[in-house]
């Protein structure tokens, strides 16, 4: 068992295009371990389709999994009450019970809002950006909060996750230890861009917490996660002006 934890550092097989699996794709190449990061990627999807089609492709993939472990991420918005029976959420539960039924070796990474630079105009980051950037009027629920984690430091949570092995057949909470208001990403982005942004505050959205694994797997000071930094060092990393 513990081949399969240390093998991280050989490549592995990433399933997927998109931003998380692109930044794993360095693994690319064995068949010990398995990274699943193909999903439907606007967490608002209504269409069945793209559902069935990851649905396919996850049983596939499973099906042919002998002792490799098996890495899935997940969303940590199955903790969102008002997203509890979305689509996008009953989907993601129904593939977290299939793959803890199927694989022999799994771990299932349920990650935020993860950032990592414009591509997937779907996340939350993205869509500020692109709105105030553009000049376009949105609408900010001024009850909710959104919980934004790194791309780097997902990467970094779940190589070591991998690595030390003590995390098999689990599910972890990949999130910033803080959630914050839609209106302070939203302040972040006018600073770090000098633009003003063009908003309605509605009476809208729940706030809620989210447990998280991460402080166990990132040895990092408290203040690396404090909000205005965090949001602030995103910008830096992720977003050219």
């Amino acid at each position: 068992m513990n081949q399969v934890f240390n093998s991280l550092l050989a490549p592995a097989t990433v399933i997927g295009n998109g931003m998380i699996a692109q930044r794993f794709r360095k693994y690319t190449g064995q068949t010990d371990i398995v990274l699943f990061a193909s999903g439907v990627s606007n967490s608002k999807e209504t269409r069945t389709a793209p559902y069935i089609r990851e649905r396919v492709l996850l049983e596939k993939t499973l099906a042919k999994l002998t002792d490799q472990l098996f890495v899935y991420f997940s969303t940590a918005s199955v903790n969102d009450p008002t997203e509890k029976n979305s689509p996008y959420i009953l989907h993601k539960l129904a593939a977290e019970q299939l793959i803890s039924t199927w694989a022999p070796n799994y771990l299932i990474v349920r990650a935020s809002n993860v950032v990592g630079g414009l591509g997937n105009r779907h996340t939350i980051m993205n869509y500020f950006w692109e709105h105030i950037q553009q000049g376009k009027s949105f609408a900010i629920w001024q009850h909710a909060t959104r919980n934004l984690i790194g791309l780097d430091d997902l990467y970094l949570a779940v190589e070591q996750a991998v690595l030390c092995g003590s995390y098999q057949n689990r599910i972890l909470t990949l999130v910033n230890p803080y959630s914050v208001k839609p209106l302070q990403i939203v302040e972040a982005i006018e600073t770090y861009i000098g633009k003003r942004a063009v908003y309605e505050q509605v009476e809208k959205g729940i706030s809620f917490d989210i447990r998280t694994d991460i402080k166990q797997l990132l040895d990092v000071e408290e203040s690396y996660w404090q909000p205005d930094q965090y949001i602030h060092r995103l910008l830096s990393k992720y977003y050219e002006l």
